[in-house]
């Protein structure tokens, strides 16, 4: 059992998320013989999601894993999830934010992997305040929702529509033309 899908099904459980795990669990219970502890406790407490979720936690904090494969694997839940219309744009980039925060904040140096999905709905905030442009954020949401590929946060600001500034340029045409 790799600690990269214990970890990932620790945090899909952790949000009421079920997709996979009996049948992740029961691959195991199929071919081990015998049974190794882990996948055993598992068996044991699969009825039970909180006792699920702490052996999986348990598990995955006794070895380092690769923490990029389980964001990977996250954000492509998130893409099935997406545009299967299981979640809208906006719980996309919610539980983007809360998938990461079960791993860490940045404040926590854990920006490497989780970055982009932790502040993916602090621009999703901004494009509906009108901060920055929806083409902006729909850019930057899907590329990394499809691909993977990481933010630009220099870019996710550039061609925005400043609101003050299209205001002083329609009363300066408007004087102009007196």
């Amino acid at each position: 059992m790799k600690r990269e899908d214990a970890y990932y099904f620790k945090i899909l459980l952790s949000f009421g998320f079920f997709d996979g795990y009996n049948q992740w669990l029961d691959s195991f219970l199929e071919v081990e013989d015998p049974l190794s502890d882990i996948v055993l406790e598992l068996a044991l407490c699969r009825s039970d999601a909180n006792k699920t979720i702490s052996c999986l936690h348990n598990y995955c904090a006794a070895q380092t894993f690769d923490e990029k494969a389980v964001c990977d694997k996250l954000r492509i839940f998130l893409r099935d999830a997406h545009y299967s219309n299981r979640l809208s744009k906006e719980e996309t980039a919610s539980y983007m934010y809360h998938f990461a925060l079960c791993h860490g904040a940045p404040a926590d140096g854990v920006t490497e992997f989780w970055g982009d999905m932790y502040y993916m709905d602090d621009y999703y905030s901004l494009a509906k305040d009108g901060i920055i442009s929806w083409k902006n954020f729909d850019l930057a949401f899907y590329s990394y929702l499809d691909g993977g590929i990481p933010v630009d946060r220099q870019a996710i600001w550039n061609k925005r529509e400043n609101k003050i500034e299209v205001l002083f340029s329609k009363i300066k045409r408007l004087f102009s033309n007196n």
